[in-house]
């Protein structure tokens, strides 16, 4: 079988080293070797997914192409206000790419997978993924592992953000608690009625401190996970495992064992575990004004699955997100 191109990554090579392999190999055979410098370079030409790169190479290839990397072409580890416009109502403008992409494709192809993001994929998979968004090159979530990647992208994104989410507690230690212990028939009103004083302070208070790009992303992200939580028959991802697998990606501060506690969740606890699985249960009501703004018209709140439908169905109408 003729060879007929063949991609080899230079990296250090002086021109003796480049001559000793010219006379080792036919000049047919040596016509046909593009040399490449970089990573970048060579994902420029092949996808890098389709090759089997050493890890060694991609630790090697960091080091050597940070300093020409433009912050532009960054997507993960980059701060918020750097990968959106505030000023434009355009889903593409209020996205970053990996969320954008990662959202869209879960909608169409993991919604009923069994343990969605709780599975972990191929390191190798989830580091060529991350890698070509922050070259800016595309990326084929299929080939690279599907659901389970990108679930896991949409989780790193947001643990590498330089300012998380929630970095300080002191308004999440404010969220009423409920009343776990039913003593009347009553019960169940008192329980409904405390779920919407929850709801209204998550939305008010801690949805209220945050910027208006993360109030954006954050609606697009629960959008997906209302959806994950009504298939919790299929995939049992309810909203209390939801909030148990995604907390710790958006809590951090200075006491990684403060962060810890605040990733428990349930009623009768003040913290950010109980705050995501309040938004993942109430996400028409805790991002009303979100999703007037994304989707143009008001929603009626009681409507949960229309709200986050609406909202998911704004990336697939933007016309930027992947195609099937």
């Amino acid at each position: 079988m003729e060879l007929e191109q063949s991609f080899t990554l230079r990296h250090s090579l002086d021109d003796r080293k480049l001559r000793t392999k010219r006379r080792l190999s036919s000049p047919k055979f040596f016509a046909k070797v593009t040399w490449v410098d970089t990573l970048s370079q060579l994902a420029g030409l092949v996808p890098l997914n389709q090759i089997s790169v050493p890890e060694p190479v991609y630790e090697e290839a960091d080091v050597d192409e940070a300093e020409e990397e433009e912050e532009e072409s960054q997507a993960f580890g980059v701060a918020l206000d750097k990968l959106v416009a505030n000023d434009d109502n355009t889903v593409a403008s209020m996205l970053p790419k990996p969320l954008l992409e990662c959202i869209s494709f879960i909608r169409r192809e993991g919604l009923d997978t069994e343990g969605l993001f709780r599975r972990s994929p191929p390191s190798t998979s989830l580091r060529a993924a991350k890698e070509s968004y922050n070259r800016g090159q595309p990326v084929d979530l299929e080939a690279l592992g599907g659901v389970h990647v990108a679930a896991v992208l949409l989780k790193l994104f947001y643990r590498e953000l330089p300012f998380a989410v929630f970095s300080s507690y002191a308004i999440v230690r404010g969220l009423p608690l409920a009343n776990t212990t039913k003593t009347n028939d009553d019960s169940q009103a008192v329980a409904e009625q405390m779920d919407t004083v929850r709801a209204r302070y998550v939305k008010e208070e801690v949805l209220g401190s945050l910027s208006k790009e993360y109030r954006r992303i954050l609606c697009f992200t629960f959008a997906l996970l209302s959806v994950v939580a009504q298939r919790e028959s299929v995939n049992k991802m309810t909203a209390y495992n939801l909030a148990i697998v995604w907390a710790p990606n958006l809590a951090r501060s200075a006491d990684p064992v403060e962060d810890v506690a605040m990733c428990a969740s349930g009623p009768g606890a003040a913290t950010v575990g109980s705050v995501v699985q309040i938004m993942v249960q109430s996400f028409g009501s805790v991002f009303m004004d979100e999703i007037a703004e994304i989707t143009a018209a008001a929603p009626d709140s009681q409507q949960q699955d229309d709200a986050a439908n609406r909202v998911l169905d704004a990336i697939d109408q933007s016309g930027t997100s992947p195609t099937e």
